[in-house]
């Protein structure tokens, strides 16, 4: 009797008991990994959806704060004056002549680039990239309120053959460097690349066909008409070196958003980049000009000639995407505007700021 009791005990589950329980457990784990899986979906798109605002919100604040300083110390300066080449090649495709002029550009306190075609170069880029298709880029400038003027007097200017050279105060050699970007400024200005520096003689040598293109002589060069160069090629005027800063914005095809400063100690320019996965840029200009009937055109894309002296207010608007994909619901289709549809699954973010260029008023409106 007590055998077939402990044989009666010692019996286990049954095959269907067994089912059961597997099937019991395979439901709960199923429920607990598609709960696991939301999150972690969840998760995977606000994080992702964080780090885009953040790089979009970064992208703003360093943007707007440059164009509140655009224009300063600039006060009193009457045009900047440019080769032609070097403000195709690094500012804009389509730069403000001066006057009739077409070999010169006029640079304003803004210089707009607007609907950047495709496989258009980034110049100096390394490694090489192309802009940004149908993108906006702005050179913003101002001075370098960190490096004291340096005067030089009149006759201190000297031109011969491809050559021009600038004679600074002993004193001041040592504050230039080979390659570094100078304004040369009396009532109008322009701007020189050092090429070579002669400590002993202290002379800087501005020689023509840099990498800019920047240095020009003879008596259709800007430096020409800013020193007053006599027929004999030398300075009659007395001109102060100073160091302009041109600060410039755009988005490369790879989605970062640069921020290049040309006049730099040490070099030309440098390169930052301030956010990522950006797919648009663009910006719009509010003037003060009326037209024939007296209605302000609000807003401009590109900067014309008279609109150089004009801007007052600047709209930017950016936009980003999510390094990876948050949302597989899609319509390809729905491309209307710049935070449209992203046909990958990735969310599309954008903001639109304005901001007030208090400098601007301070240009000189006789600029042609």
């Amino acid at each position: 009797m007590s055998h077939s009791r402990q044989i009666e005990f010692e019996r286990g589950f049954s095959l269907v008991e067994m089912l059961v329980a597997l099937a019991t457990t395979l439901l709960i784990s199923a429920a607990s990994l598609a709960l696991v899986a939301s999150s972690l979906k969840f998760a995977n798109a606000t994080y992702n959806l964080t780090e885009s605002e953040q790089s979009l919100r970064t992208a703003n604040e360093t943007l707007n704060r440059d164009l509140t300083t655009a224009g300063d110390g600039l006060r009193g300066i009457g045009k900047i004056m440019t080769p032609v080449g070097f403000a195709q090649s690094y500012l804009t495709r389509s730069p403000v002549l001066n006057g009739a002029d077409t070999t010169h550009a006029n640079i304003g306190l803004l210089t707009s680039d607007f609907n950047i075609p495709a496989n258009t170069p980034v110049p100096q880029s390394s490694p090489a990239v192309n802009f940004l298709p149908g993108s906006d880029r702005l050179t913003m400038l101002v001075k370098d309120s960190s490096f004291a003027d340096v005067s030089v007097a009149a006759g201190k200017i000297t031109q011969v053959g491809s050559n021009t050279f600038v004679i600074v105060p002993s004193t001041q050699i040592g504050r230039f460097q080979v390659g570094e970007i100078y304004a040369v400024v009396s009532s109008d200005a322009t701007l020189g690349f050092i090429s070579a520096i002669n400590a002993t003689t202290f002379t800087l040598t501005l020689s023509s066909g840099d990498l800019y293109s920047i240095n020009q002589t003879g008596a259709t060069s800007p430096i020409y008409s800013v020193g007053l160069l006599n027929s004999s090629l030398i300075s009659t005027q007395a001109v102060a070196l100073v160091r302009f800063q041109l600060i410039q914005y755009y988005a490369d095809a790879n989605g970062l958003l640069h921020r290049r400063v040309f006049g730099v100690g040490g070099s030309p320019f440098v390169d930052s980049i301030v956010a990522e996965h950006v797919t648009n840029l663009q910006f719009r200009y509010v003037t003060n000009l009326a037209d024939a009937n007296g209605f302000v055109t609000q807003p401009v894309r590109a900067i014309t000639s008279t609109e150089q002296t004009a801007v007052r207010e600047v709209e930017t608007t950016v936009a980003v995407d999510t390094a990876r994909p948050v949302n597989v619901v899609t319509n390809p289709n729905s491309t209307t505007n710049l935070c449209g549809a992203n046909p990958n699954g990735k969310q599309n973010i954008c903001s639109t700021t304005t901001t007030t260029v208090r400098n601007l008023q301070f240009r000189n409106a006789s600029i042609p």
